[in-house]
């Protein structure tokens, strides 16, 4: 059964942290210990966004670099003051694809339901990936539940196809 997404317009402002994850390894640790870091970090956080959610981005800050993969965990919040030991990262307004995950890795990543209907899509003319975004965000229900299988939007940047 093909899974088919929302196409939604989006601008993340998010304060967080970034992490490289080695994905030979089991990186559950890591991506745990960036949300605590932003989770420890709330307090100081201004104009943070109901409901408060966490948001990790996975990107590669070279397009088709796979080798170094980068995760930006945060929350969105004003990114005009960013508390010491943390980031800001502001992404222009931009056109996703929404997925409801159940479970990491079923729609986000390159095998993923998501990027197949990506493909498709491209097929048919319609939408083609936005290599200005170079990754996908997972935005999950709370701060919290963030745990490989707990549900989280997936959100793939999109762009319609020129023609």
């Amino acid at each position: 059964m093909a899974v088919e997404p929302s196409i939604v317009h989006k601008r993340f402002s998010l304060v967080g942290m970034e992490g490289k994850i080695d994905f030979g390894s089991d990186f559950n640790p890591d991506l745990k210990a960036l949300y605590q870091k932003v989770i420890d970090q709330l307090d100081g956080m201004r104009g943070l966004t109901e409901p408060v959610r966490m948001v990790g981005y996975w990107y590669y800050p070279t397009l088709g670099n796979f080798e170094d993969i980068r995760y930006f965990a945060g929350v969105e919040a004003d990114t005009s003051y960013v508390p010491k030991g943390l980031a800001a990262l502001n992404l222009p307004d931009s056109l996703f694809a929404v997925f409801t995950e159940q479970k990491r890795g079923i729609i986000g990543g390159p095998e993923g339901a998501g990027y197949k209907w990506l493909n498709e899509s491209m097929r048919r003319n319609q939408y083609t990936y936005n290599g200005a975004i170079p990754g996908d965000f997972e935005v999950y229900r709370n701060l919290t539940d963030t745990a490989p299988d707990c549900e989280a939007e997936i959100y793939i940047p999109i762009e319609k196809v020129k023609g």
